[in-house]
């Protein structure tokens, strides 16, 4: 007599071969060994430095320009005698006016200094700065005192800078990541001795910090009117460029 099972009846041997078919399919995946060629990827990250002198080719002076009087009006009046006979003299040595630019202007009251007259107010101060783009750098000293006979007062300061400061920017930034590539694969030979078979792989990223420091000249020169070829050094600019590189490090996993 035969027997016949019901619809959507399944025996319960048939959960216990797939069961075992799975496991026997997981066991057999998790012991293939990994591909010969297979790399594992790491990073390190290093930094990298550049730096260089320039000599400066333009000057930047501020010149200051003060005057005193009973009144207000008359001291502006003097002001704009005195600032007008400073500009006249720059032109005058071949300075084009759009490098000439009056920066500051103020007028303020003066106090009597006396013990018993503190609030006093005795006279008006008027004042501005003059600011002069030079190109000729061995001229600056004879302009100062050109500047200082026709009215200026003080100089304010006294820095250097130069144009194409920007292309020097670039071959430092380039020195620098070259430093940077340099130093991380000293350090993958060094760590290389284990046998780890490391080899440097491509930046992953790269950050970039520069700094400038000059050399001012304006304190040397401050309420010094002589004029004197070795009057004025501009010396050079020390320019540095420092790179933070990250590197890809590629691991053999047959090592």
């Amino acid at each position: 007599m035969k027997t016949f099972k019901k619809r959507g009846q399944t025996p319960i041997f048939y959960f216990v071969i797939a069961a075992l078919m799975l496991t026997g399919v997981q066991g057999a995946w998790a012991q293939m060994p990994a591909s010969p060629g297979a790399v594992e990827k790491r990073s390190i990250r290093v930094q990298g430095q550049a730096s260089m002198s320039v000599e400066p080719d333009v000057a930047m002076l501020t010149l200051g320009v003060e005057t005193q009087a009973d009144t207000a009006a008359k001291a502006q009046g003097q002001l704009a005698d005195r600032a007008s006979k400073v500009l006249a003299a720059l032109t005058g040595a071949g300075i084009d006016r759009a490098k000439i630019k009056t920066s500051y202007y103020r007028v303020s009251p003066v106090y009597s200094t006396k013990q018993d007259k503190q609030n006093v107010i005795i006279g008006y101060k008027a004042e501005t700065t003059i600011q002069v783009e030079i190109s000729d750098i061995p001229a600056v000293a004879g302009l100062v005192d050109l500047t200082m006979n026709a009215g200026a007062n003080a100089v304010r300061s006294l820095n250097f800078d130069r144009k194409n400061m920007e292309a020097f920017k670039a071959q430092l930034i380039e020195a620098a990541c070259k430093d940077a590539q340099l130093k991380a694969q000293a350090a993958l030979r060094g760590l290389a001795g284990n046998g780890a078979g490391l080899r440097l792989g491509a930046p992953i990223s790269v950050e970039v910090q520069d700094s400038f420091s000059a050399r001012n000249a304006g304190e040397a020169m401050m309420f010094k009117a002589a004029a004197s070829p070795d009057f004025v050094s501009a010396g050079e600019f020390e320019i540095s460029v420092a790179v933070a590189v990250e590197f890809e490090i590629l691991v053999n996993s047959s090592h």
